[in-house]
């Protein structure tokens, strides 16, 4: 019998997802590569917390990206987990993938909308992903996608940084998803002309779950005074559209098993 899956937030997009003896990481962010980029704005863009550990500390067997921004395809998480010797199975969007080979990754997964991955009895879907726009190359490859996890027992729906789109509540329902993943730190005109892109807000975020029809945990909230969501307005938009929001902090986990959810 499955002894369930255990989600553990580590911060912005990056989670530790341990199932069927199975260990993915998503998106780590574990530097302070951003706030280095922002030197003139400190009050916007310096971590709320420390990076809790190193990508080699957590061990794992395969790793997700969703898209090439540097605080979710970081270059230097990523850069001292090779140094380290860490070689897992990595995938991101093929048009992404070219620094994932720079920095002397092996083992490299071209991913792509629609095309399952399977990993040691795990099915791993793209799912096209708008952010804000759905962006392609001139192969028409999706530059930014969203993951669903299937272990089987157990699913997650595991977003990135995204925007809502067109018939994207129906094909996410269709898969086995018992937990989404949703970005939560919205957009507006000023991140906006200063290139920042946006996300789901935390009203999208929690209407999207209530039409899948599963819980979330938010993400992008909580690192960056600039760029994230008071937790109080994630609650109150959960309930307003009927949602359930698990809101976790840094290193702290919740288990799906048997329809309950355990801290």
């Amino acid at each position: 019998m499955s002894e369930g899956l255990k989600i553990t937030y580590l911060g912005q997009c990056c989670f530790l997802l341990e199932a069927e003896g199975v260990r993915i990481v998503t998106d780590p962010y574990l530097s302070d590569l951003v706030d280095r980029h922002h030197p003139d704005e400190p009050e916007k863009w310096t971590r709320n917390y420390a990076p809790p550990c190193a990508l080699a500390d957590l061990k794992p067997d395969l790793i997700l990206i969703s898209h090439s921004h540097t605080d979710h395809m970081d270059p230097e998480t990523l850069g001292a987990y090779r140094q380290a010797g860490g070689d897992a199975m990595i995938a991101a969007p093929a048009p992404e993938t070219g620094l994932l080979r720079e920095l002397g990754f092996r083992r490299i997964v071209d991913a792509r909308a629609e095309h399952a991955i399977f990993f040691r009895g795990i099915t791993i879907t793209p799912i096209a992903c708008a952010h804000t726009e759905l962006f392609k190359d001139e192969k028409g490859r999706f530059r930014n996608l969203s993951y669903c996890i299937d272990f089987g027992d157990w699913g997650v729906f595991f977003g990135g940084d995204m925007s809502l789109y067109d018939g994207l509540s129906e094909r996410v329902a269709l898969e086995n998803c018992q937990m989404l993943l949703l970005p939560c730190n919205g957009r507006d005109e000023e991140r906006t002309a200063a290139g920042i892109i946006g996300n789901t807000t935390a009203e999208e975020a929690a209407a999207f779950a209530a039409e899948v029809g599963a819980p979330f945990i938010p993400t992008h909230h909580d690192l960056y005074p600039g760029n994230g969501c008071p937790v109080e307005e994630i609650l109150a938009a959960a309930e307003k559209a009927g949602a359930k929001a698990i809101v976790l902090k840094p290193e702290e986990s919740t288990t799906l098993e048997d329809d309950s959810f355990e801290d």
